[in-house]
């Protein structure tokens, strides 16, 4: 049983849940890039492959803010599962290096690149002397970077587009989408962040003006969606859009808060999966898993994270 613990261990902490939304950027890559067809199993296994990249980054991630997490409290994994960072290093660069290796054994060496660029991008933003995470503006920018440009970049070209005007006019509206949520889910750690001098876009000009700007952010997608005829972005957007504006107006709403970037980020993909019912498939596969593992093993009930009725730590 602790061998089985161990092993999920290391699969839960590359947050799988939250890899999801990677496949369903580099799926409207995917979707819009129409130079030839593509076989969508195939595609998604590549999409598969270069999500390791991110997946390595979130162990990164809870390696750097390991000592900011537990300040912020709610149920950070790193710490709960008592992982050494040395053994999740190791993890992480296994991870890092699957990413780049697999697409190259398969065919899809471009793939491979935007695994490098994404880990690139993943380091900046997770340690000294960068640290992005913690700068105002860079900390939203490598995000949206992360998942607007690089996970849709890779959709983009298994569907065989170029890198042109053509791909950046495509990307924006997803970018823009990105840049809005992740300002928007820093907002909750706003206490923790501060406290531990994480000066994050939130911390550095404050909620409010922080919301503004993500709401600019939204809005810009919107806009951007709207002349390159996506309906995807466009209704994802303008759904959020609504919550972003009621949270302006009820400054107090921990609910709402949260629903300015988790609601539009689930309308977005459900509609791609709409388009690739796979990723509704596995997505809900490891909701289910999720459930499992956290109930099972910490006695908690997810997503909230919270203690279950009649649960015991295994």
């Amino acid at each position: 049983m602790k061998i089985l613990k161990f092993l999920l261990d290391l699969f839960f902490l590359t947050r799988p849940v939250v890899l999801v939304p990677v496949w369903g950027f580099a799926l409207f890559g995917l979707r819009l890039s129409v130079a030839e067809p593509v076989e969508a199993v195939e595609a998604f296994a590549q999409i598969l492959f270069f999500s390791l990249s991110v997946a390595s980054v979130y162990v990164l991630n809870q390696i750097a803010d390991r000592k900011v997490d537990e300040a912020n409290g709610g149920f950070p994994l790193l710490v709960k599962t008592n992982i050494s960072n040395k053994t999740a290093m190791i993890w992480a660069i296994i991870l890092a290096v699957m990413s780049i290796v697999l697409p190259v054994l398969s065919g899809f060496p471009k793939i491979a690149v935007l695994s490098f660029l994404s880990l690139l991008v993943g380091f900046f933003y997770c340690f000294a002397p960068f640290s992005f995470s913690g700068r105002p503006v860079l900390d939203f920018l490598s995000n949206a970077l992360g998942y607007g440009t690089i996970a849709f970049a890779a959709g983009w070209i298994l569907g065989g587009g170029e890198i042109n005007l053509g791909f950046i006019r495509a990307m924006l509206p997803y970018f823009f989408m990105m840049a809005g949520g992740s300002i928007s889910s820093t907002l909750p750690d706003f206490d923790g962040d501060k406290a531990n001098g994480k000066n994050t876009t939130a911390v550095h000009f404050g909620k409010k003006t922080a919301h503004f700007i993500a709401l600019g952010c939204i809005i810009a997608s919107i806009v951007g969606a709207y002349y390159q005829s996506d309906f995807v972005a466009f209704s994802a957007s303008a759904v959020a859009v609504v919550f972003y504006i009621l949270y302006a107006l009820n400054w107090q709403s921990q609910k709402l808060m949260e629903a300015c970037y988790k609601v539009g980020g689930g309308i977005s993909m459900l509609i791609i999966g709409v388009f690739y019912p796979i990723l509704l498939i596995s997505g809900a596969v490891i909701v289910l898993a999720s459930i499992l593992y956290f109930r099972i093993f910490y006695g908690v009930s997810y997503p909230s994270l919270l203690p279950a009725e009649g649960s015991e730590n295994v």
